[in-house]
């Protein structure tokens, strides 16, 4: 069989769909060999590179509250209100979820384990805002042609916390210096680094290219629409470029704080998986 190479792409909650596809995987006893993710799928990536099954995944999804992994950056928020009413230098306000509740549930759900600790080649991606770097966090040595930067000494909470910093909503992760935010602005779906990874079939799991028939309210959802309306046409190219095979789970417009249709939304992912699964095999051969 072949080396099979995962990529799981961005799409806040949607990305749940990724555990429905790892399912069906498992169920088959088709072997991920290497995985790549950005925002919400740097998130599936850490749990299967932790070793966390994806009944597991499911389990653990299906008892969550929005409460436990949002934290509204409230504080943030008066200080910025207050100063718009005083005279002197308004105080930023650089995301409307301040993600520390995010990063200690993805460390304590991956036992804190670091980059180096995982023994699958693994790589997550986010974006120096600052500079407009490609930030990748693998435990992979850098490849010499890339132009991104490459950190291997991290916990894979820190690498998921910056990967889902979506600008605007969540606040930028500060890392070494850098402040690091989603890395769907470089690469929604990170295919390209697979090619330096081992993999011999690509498969790309893309949630984003479903027809937008939802209208969009509130800022949190129109900044997230706005990104992705100009990120996911960049991808297409990426994947066909290097995709052997692409997986698009149809999946509705959903809220980050819509813990409640986890259930809708993997089952999008199995019957996504599921539909390709023969061409998924027969290229494996």
């Amino acid at each position: 069989m072949k080396k099979l190479g995962l990529v799981l792409g961005g799409g806040g909650l949607k990305g749940l769909a990724h555990i429905g596809v790892l399912q069906v995987l498992a169920e088959h006893h088709i072997t991920v060999s290497s995985v790549s993710g950005t925002s919400s799928g740097s998130i599936i990536a850490a749990f299967l590179a932790a070793g966390i099954s994806p009944y597991e995944m499911e389990r653990i999804v299906l008892q969550l509250e929005s409460r436990e992994y949002l934290d509204y950056n409230i504080s943030g928020l008066i200080k910025y209100g207050l100063g718009l009413l005083g005279p002197g230098k308004n105080p930023a306000l650089n995301g409307l979820i301040k993600g520390q509740k995010l990063e200690k549930l993805i460390a304590d759900l991956t036992d804190y384990k670091t980059l180096n600790q995982v023994k699958i080649p693994l790589a997550i991606i986010a974006c120096n805002i600052n500079t407009g770097d490609e930030v990748i966090f693998s435990n992979l040595n850098p490849v010499s042609e890339s132009q991104a930067f490459f950190i291997r000494e991290a916990l894979l909470s820190e690498a998921v916390r910056a990967s889902i910093s979506v600008p605007g909503i969540f606040v930028p992760y500060c890392f070494r210096g850098m402040q690091l935010v989603d890395g769907g602005i470089k690469a929604v779906v990170p295919v390209a680094i697979q090619s330096a990874m081992g993999a011999q079939y690509v498969m790309t799991v893309n949630l984003g290219k479903e027809r937008y028939q939802e209208p969009v309210a509130g800022i949190p959802q129109i900044i997230s629409r706005t990104i992705e309306i100009l990120v996911y046409e960049t991808s297409d190219t990426a994947e066909t470029l290097y995709a052997d095979l692409r997986i698009n789970p149809f999946i509705p417009e959903v809220r980050l704080d819509e813990i409640e249709k986890a259930s809708s939304i993997i089952r999008a992912g199995r019957r996504a998986m599921l539909a390709q699964l023969g061409k998924l095999q027969k290229g494996l051969r």
